[in-house]
């Protein structure tokens, strides 16, 4: 009771040195992954060893893999691969003396609940036992279980159900800690308890799970990360989470370039930037990213976020672009909720000459944005935000910016560092080498990077003034092929360009195809 009224009030339990000094404690060399389900409700990380820890908690999962008699920790194995197979499963390969065995995370939501979802599954040539340990550590040092108990259908950690079993086990224990690290005394599948449960003052208890794991097996486990899930749930595998990403990024930017991983380090991204939160001065940019990927209508969210940022010009910035690519359904609310720092941003930005800096989108983006707020009837705030006349700052030194950020991924395909940072980054890098748009004029590819000289490009529901836009690069020997599609509200004005490879070429249509001139770059890169 003492120790659960401590926790309701904030205070942070750790269990005690003493008592783990001869246990298993990895030490991580990279950073851990972060997983959420869209909209970021709530979070967990896996570190390269495949440990999970819910975002707050106090304990970890840890994986251990018996391939005969010997139980081996995969945080102990020598032989651990890991890589984030796009959009969001965390995958990581454990090397056993019966071949591999594939452990997978992917974050979704069950029964309305965010959850994550463990699977691990038996590639190797013979059977497997499979443990799941509830351990009171955190990824980055110790953690605290006061209380654990287990038993058929999961596992639940001082008083709360925290973990969801697909399949019941064939044996279980828990410890309270003075027996030492339950990793090193896994019981036998064959010893067939069912329940079992133990309580350490000191923060040390433990609860462990054995299943038999046959040759191409999976078993799937769900890890809940906010509040309990309904028993007979559906729960969607790790490849069905993939796929409802995938389905899901359609409905924004894609970018394709053959030969380049850039779409999926920009579905990577994208999922990131729906997912996760950034720091409070890296809002309006998270905002920026959101808009420009074609969700802004998810960006309300970081609006709490965005009332604490001091930079009045970056505020005004991102509620303009947001407002100039989003539909105007899903903004008015999210507009009442921010307009007071819009207001003041608007007064400080007024006060300092009424000159913003930024790109050649931004007078239309304003003029947009005091549309928005005529419609709350705020006339004052719009004829302010309409009268402002933009300091234009061209973008420049995106393709420099991409190959930084292509270069800072890391082997499992993410960044290490301020993740949700650099997505944000990443999909505005992507956005100003494809598309440069003042909202009449839309300019194709303004700053072609030289090694996607040559080739394919596919950029698919790309979010601009009053629509959408898709187009093609193909190639005919030194000559490029154009395709394109805009998808605009019938009387907005619309002029193409492609400067970046075709100064000459210009034209209203809306859809259409043409071969273009020789650009003069030579034979194909």
């Amino acid at each position: 009771m003492i120790n659960r009224l401590v926790r309701r009030l904030g205070f942070q339990q750790s269990v005690p040195v003493s008592l783990i000094d001869d246990w298993h404690i990895p030490a991580p060399k990279r950073s851990s992954i972060e997983l959420a389900p869209r909209e970021g409700a709530a979070s967990c990380r896996v570190d390269q060893y495949g440990r999970v820890q819910v975002d707050g908690a106090s304990w970890t999962l840890d994986l251990t893999l018996a391939a005969g008699a010997r139980w081996v920790a995969a945080s102990a194995s020598d032989r651990v691969a890991q890589t984030l197979t796009a959009p969001g499963v965390v995958e990581t390969t454990v090397q056993t003396p019966s071949g591999p065995v594939v452990h997978r995370v992917a974050a979704g939501v069950v029964s309305g609940q965010p959850v994550a979802i463990i699977e691990i599954e038996n590639t190797g040539g013979v059977a497997i036992a499979v443990g799941m340990v509830a351990r009171p550590l955190q990824l980055d040092g110790r953690g605290y279980i006061g209380e654990a108990a287990i038993g058929g259908s999961g596992i639940v950690i001082d008083g709360r159900r925290c973990v969801r079993f697909e399949t019941s086990p064939a044996t279980v224990t828990a410890s309270d800690g003075a027996s030492g690290d339950l990793l090193a005394h896994m019981p036998a599948a064959s010893e067939g308890a069912s329940s079992a449960a133990a309580k350490c003052r000191s923060g040390g208890a433990q609860a462990a799970a054995v299943w038999p794991l046959p040759h191409t097996a999976t078993l799937r486990i769900v890890v809940e990360l906010a509040g309990n899930t309904s028993p007979g749930a559906a729960v969607p595998s790790t490849s069905d989470i993939n796929r409802g990403w995938e389905a899901h990024l359609k409905q924004g930017m894609r970018v394709d370039v053959d030969d380049f991983e850039v779409s999926e380090h920009l579905s990577t991204a994208c999922r990131s930037v729906l997912t996760m939160w950034p720091e409070v001065q890296d809002t309006p940019s998270a905002i920026l990213a959101m808009s420009e990927m074609g969700f802004g209508r998810d960006a309300g969210r970081f609006f709490d976020l965005l009332e604490r940022c001091d930079d009045d010009g970056a505020v005004l910035r991102c509620l303009a672009r947001w407002a100039q690519l989003g539909e105007q359904a899903h903004q008015l609310e999210d507009l009442e909720r921010i307009l007071g720092r819009l207001a003041q941003a608007a007064h400080v930005v007024a006060g300092s000459g009424g000159e913003p800096a930024g790109a050649a989108w931004l007078d239309d983006a304003l003029v947009a944005l005091g549309g928005r707020l005529h419609q709350i009837e705020q006339p004052d705030v719009a004829e302010r935000v309409q009268g402002f006349k933009t300091a234009v700052q061209p973008i420049e030194g995106a393709g420099d910016q991409l190959a930084l950020l292509t270069k800072a991924l890391d082997k499992r395909g993410v960044w290490p560092e301020a993740q949700m940072r650099s997505a944000s980054h990443y999909v505005r890098a992507i956005r100003a080498l494809v598309v440069e748009d003042t909202g009449t004029e839309v300019r194709l590819l303004p700053q072609l990077p030289e090694l996607w000289r040559g080739r394919t490009i596919d950029v698919l529901g790309l979010p601009v003034a009053n629509g959408t836009m898709s187009f093609g690069l193909r190639w005919h020997g030194h000559r490029p092929a154009l395709l394109w599609e805009a998808s605009l509200a019938p009387e907005a004005p619309f002029t193409l360009k492609i400067p970046g490879i075709d100064a000459g070429f210009e034209t209203s249509d809306r859809q259409g195809e043409t071969l273009l001139t020789d650009p003069g770059w030579g034979s194909a890169s």
